[in-house]
């Protein structure tokens, strides 16, 4: 009988275990759309892939009033599909592939954007932020991929045979796209474009290496020396001789603006990874008293380099991805296939990388 009794009142209890259960989980149970706006927009710059950001903002209309689209977060570049991102450019087709580096996903690191029909017959080239540079015959203009936005540019001097454009910081917003490598008969000048006057201002020298920083254009050709030019006038400002120590067995020479400072980066044979793949020098201005030099450096900080076969950009790093590195892409000679690294700067540790593509080029992407 006492066993009996027991056994009932353990049934009793049990049911009213789960009722309690039951009900404080209706009661507690959490609505997301009420989620703080300060909390909202911490979790979306957590969102290295600007795909999942537009998708954070399209759960519901409160999630996307506490998010505005010029809140997203600092965008590690894609890896733009391409034939050729020399001289001839790519043909536009239906749609654009890209690889994600910021996606942990394999399933879904690649993706593609949907080209407008009237795009197709032209080709492109990467300005690195936000917009391609499309050429169709003699008409030239800005194209941003993700918002269809256009830009209309002015013909291009009548002895340019193909163009190629500097790449530019992701926090250079304001010149994106405004300065451009020309190409006269094989040999390289530049054209700088002036939205204000919509004309193109050449500038007279030898340029296949190039950056941008505060009113100032940076050049050199190979390894010889780098010249300024003043943007708006046109006018030589320095001429600074390349490095001492720049040896000459090095492969590749590329200027970059990093965080309001102007680098130059000598890669050496990259087969070779028990020695410093790159010689990084950073422009010494002498607080503008005296002639600029070379100081050679071993750290970028907090910095990530993206180098093509030519130029680059550099982007704080983000997580999951390391700091103080550097991500080149070098280019078959026979094939012109391109191969994509990844090389440690502290500590001259050099890696393939995977990407599914055969030629490849950085592209920052931007929806605002």
């Amino acid at each position: 009988m006492a066993r009996l009794r027991w056994r009932l009142l353990s049934t009793k209890l049990n049911r009213i275990k789960r009722r309690n259960t039951q009900t404080t989980s209706r009661d507690y149970k959490r609505d997301w759309r009420e989620l703080p706006p300060e909390l909202l927009f911490l979790i979306s710059q957590k969102l290295a892939d600007l795909r999942y950001f537009i998708r954070f903002r399209a759960v519901c209309k409160s999630w996307c009033s506490s998010v505005l689209l010029s809140d997203h977060p600092l965008q590690i570049p894609w890896l733009l599909e391409c034939d050729d991102i020399f001289i001839e450019g790519t043909r536009f087709s239906e749609e654009l592939h890209f690889y994600s580096l910021a996606d942990a996903s394999p399933e879904t690191k690649t993706g593609s954007i949907p080209i407008k029909e009237c795009h197709h017959s032209s080709n492109y080239q990467g300005t690195g932020n936000g917009y391609l540079l499309v050429m169709d015959d003699c008409d030239l203009s800005l194209l941003n991929p993700l918002t269809n936005n256009t830009i209309s540019l002015p013909p291009v001097p009548s002895n340019c045979i193909s163009l190629f454009p500097v790449f530019f910081s992701s926090s250079d917003l304001v010149l994106a796209g405004r300065i451009f490598l020309c190409c006269d008969h094989g040999n390289w000048s530049c054209g700088i474009y002036h939205p204000d006057k919509m004309e193109w201002k050449c500038i007279d020298s030898d340029c296949f290496n190039t950056c941008y920083l505060n009113g100032m254009l940076f050049t050199t050709f190979e390894f010889d020396c780098t010249n300024v030019f003043d943007v708006t006038s046109g006018k030589k400002l320095y001429e600074i001789p390349q490095p001492e120590d720049e040896g000459p067995n090095a492969r590749g020479c590329y200027l970059v603006e990093s965080c309001g400072v102007i680098l130059r980066l000598s890669l050496y044979n990259t087969r070779d990874v028990d020695t410093n793949i790159f010689s990084i020098y950073k422009l010494n201005f002498e607080r503008g008293e005296g002639q600029p030099c070379w100081v050679k450096v071993n750290n970028i900080g907090d910095q990530i380099l993206f180098l093509d076969v030519r130029n680059g950009i550099s982007v704080k790093a983000t997580d999951g991805f390391k700091k103080n590195s550097i991500y080149f892409i070098t280019e078959d000679k026979h094939s012109r296939d391109h191969s994509l690294w990844r090389y440690d700067i502290a500590t001259g540790i050099i890696e393939m990388l995977h990407c599914p593509f055969e030629r490849f080029m950085w592209f920052i992407p931007k929806i605002c």
